[in-house]
């Protein structure tokens, strides 16, 4: 056989071979095929915008959140949308509460504010995660941490009474001075007559009412309480300070603890403490000014927070992207091998006729 036959079956057998890979790899389609459904974007989108998070009512052992969702609507009708709110322990990954609510067509190229309640326990840390589904596919999620959902008061217990506290932007040189204070009145060889007193301040909006102090002294070694008064508290202006006084009689030369208890129709909804060291030796060595150390009695400063800990979105600019990494990398795949042999089989052919064409002139 001669040698430009056997070139020109080779460049036919390398053509063929190109041309079957780019027919299997799909390169080569028919013009009234449409895509995929991987690469038609939606016509219409839900958007996540935000979610944000307040603290509902509150019990004794739970609390609601009050989560709004806002959704934005772009192009088309959207229909079936539902967000879903799953609220699970961080300690025990245990789920607590799960809330769904189907918002059915978006449509009017608008946000959307999707307001539910979600139940937590008031102990322990939780995630809230939120998820966007449209027609059964979920489209985009996000998640909150919750913390200090103990630190909330139960409704019960609501009042805006409180332990002045004279640290901050009002208490200056004073910010060390506790809210409560004592002076002696009388004293006999056995025991000390105490006036004690406290600054109480509505910090809200409305008049508060039905509240009592009760005051009690508390020896500090034997943790034995001396001795106790109550006193009644009439109704109290917001922005008010009052100071209510109790009358306590103590043994001499001993140190006490000045605990003061604020009820609220039987329930305790304030507490503070201050030292009273009555012993003849006694030194100011305390944080209280006192003689004795009141720091483990203070209360936590940390309070309810919620924190957005991660985010996931199954689109890009609002599109749903159906196409995973593997899809992604397999697609990646197909689009670079057709190419090849194309370019591999013209090259092959042209060297091949060029070839046939300089044997023939020879």
């Amino acid at each position: 056989m001669r040698r430009e036959s056997v070139l020109a079956i080779a460049a036919v057998v390398i053509v063929v071979a190109s041309l079957t890979t780019l027919a299997l790899s799909g390169a080569v389609s028919d013009p009234g095929d449409t895509e995929t459904d991987a690469s038609v974007d939606r016509s219409g989108d839900a958007s996540l915008l935000e979610v944000t998070i307040a603290a509902g009512d509150v019990g004794g052992e739970a609390a609601s959140l009050e989560v709004d969702t806002h959704l934005e609507h772009h192009g088309d009708a959207v229909e079936n949308v539902t967000v879903v709110h799953r609220a699970t322990n961080t300690n025990t990954n245990l789920v607590e509460h799960t809330v769904e609510a189907d918002i059915g067509t978006l449509d009017d190229e608008s946000e959307v504010v999707v307001s539910e309640s979600v139940d937590v326990p008031r102990d322990g840390t939780h995630e809230l995660e939120t998820f966007v589904y449209v027609d059964g596919v979920r489209t985009e999620s996000t998640t909150h941490t919750i913390s200090g959902v103990d630190t909330l008061t139960p409704s019960y217990a609501d009042t805006s009474l409180e332990f002045h506290r004279f640290g901050g932007d009002y208490g200056g040189a004073l910010a060390d001075v506790p809210a409560i204070e004592y002076s002696v009145e009388s004293t006999t060889d056995d025991e000390v007559a105490l006036e004690v007193s406290s600054f109480l301040t509505n910090t809200g909006d409305e008049t508060t009412g039905d509240l009592e102090l009760e005051v009690k002294a508390r020896q500090a070694d034997s943790n034995i309480v001396a001795d106790s008064a109550t006193v009644e508290l009439d109704a109290v202006e917001p922005g008010e300070t009052v100071t209510p006084t109790a009358d306590l009689e103590v043994a001499q030369e001993y140190e006490y603890y000045l605990d003061a208890i604020l009820w609220l129709d039987g329930t305790i909804v304030a507490t503070d403490r201050a030292g009273a060291d009555l012993r003849p030796d006694a030194t100011n060595e305390s944080t209280d000014g006192n003689g004795l150390d009141t720091s483990d009695f203070d209360e936590s400063e940390d309070g309810f927070e919620t924190e957005e800990t991660a985010g996931d979105s199954a689109a890009d600019d609002g599109a749903i992207d159906t196409t995973d990494d593997a899809d992604a990398a397999e697609q990646d795949t197909e689009d670079a091998t057709p190419g090849l042999g194309l370019a591999a089989g013209a090259v092959a052919l042209l060297a091949t006729i060029a070839l046939i064409r300089r044997q023939t002139h020879d």
